[in-house]
C-alpha cells in the first residue's frame, strides 16, 4: 500500500517536471489569414458629344454685300447685288455708291472695273418710283473669272460654259436674241437669270429678269 503511493506520487512528480520543462505537446499553428487587396477600377471619363455637321445649303442672302466692292455682289433670281429687280429706281440709286448714267428714261447705267451695269424699269420710264425690271452687267475689258459679281457656285463673266453647264446641269440652251449665239437661262418663279457668251466660249453677259426672252442690246449693252 505504502508502496503504491509513492508511486503515484512519483509519477505525478514527474508530470510536474515535464510540464515545467516544456516537454508537452506542441500548440496547433494558427491558420493563416488570408488579404485580399482589390485595385479601384477608375471610372471612364464622359466623352462629349460630336457636334453636328451643318448641312450645305445653296441659299444666298442678296442683301449680304458691300455696295463699294461688286466682288461681293451675289449673282441670284434677286438681281446683282444692290441692283435687285422688283425695288423702285430710287431704291437702287440709293444702294450703289455712284451716279448713274441715264442712257435714256427708264435705263440707267454704271461702269466699276471694266464693266458695264444696266438698270431698266418698266413700262412707265418717265416715272423714278417705277419698278426695275431688269438688270445686267457685261464685260466691257477683259475680265478675270471669278473677280466680279457671280453667283453661289462661282460663275459670273469669264466663267466659261462648260463650267456654267457642270454647275448648273439645269442651264437651258435658248435661241440668243437678234441673231446672237444661244443663251443659257436659269428659271425660278418668274424670274430668269441669262448668261450669254457671245460666240467666245466664255460668258460675256448676264442678265437678270423678269421675262422669259433673251433680252437684245441695251443702250449699246
Amino acid at each position: 500500500m505504502t508502496s503504491l503511493r509513492r508511486t503515484a506520487l512519483a509519477a505525478l512528480a514527474l508530470g510536474v517536471v515535464l510540464a515545467a520543462s516544456g516537454c508537452s505537446a506542441p500548440a496547433p499553428a494558427p491558420e493563416p489569414t488570408v488579404t485580399v487587396t482589390v485595385t479601384p477600377t477608375a471610372s471612364a471619363s464622359p466623352t462629349a458629344a460630336p457636334a453636328p455637321t451643318p448641312e450645305p445649303t445653296d441659299e444666298v442672302d442678296p442683301d449680304a454685300y458691300v455696295a463699294s466692292d461688286t466682288s461681293t455682289w451675289v449673282v441670284s433670281f434677286a438681281g446683282i447685288g444692290p441692283l435687285v429687280v422688283g425695288d423702285t429706281f430710287q431704291v437702287v440709286q440709293a444702294d450703289v455708291p455712284a451716279a448713274p448714267v441715264i442712257c435714256r428714261p427708264g435705263v440707267d447705267t454704271w461702269t466699276f472695273g471694266g464693266v458695264g451695269y444696266t438698270m431698266v424699269s418698266g413700262i412707265d420710264e418717265q416715272n423714278p418710283a417705277a419698278a426695275v425690271t431688269l438688270v445686267r452687267m457685261v464685260a466691257i475689258d477683259t475680265v478675270q473669272p471669278g473677280t466680279g459679281p457671280r453667283t453661289v457656285e462661282g460663275i459670273g463673266l469669264g466663267s466659261t460654259i462648260e463650267e456654267l453647264q457642270a454647275a448648273r446641269p439645269d442651264a437651258v440652251a435658248t435661241p440668243g436674241a437678234q441673231g446672237q449665239p444661244a443663251a443659257y437661262q436659269l428659271f425660278s418663279d418668274g424670274r430668269v437669270v441669262t448668261f450669254q457668251d457671245s460666240g467666245t466660249g466664255t460668258i460675256q453677259m448676264i442678265t437678270v429678269s423678269s421675262s422669259t426672252g433673251v433680252v437684245g442690246d441695251i443702250c449699246g449693252a
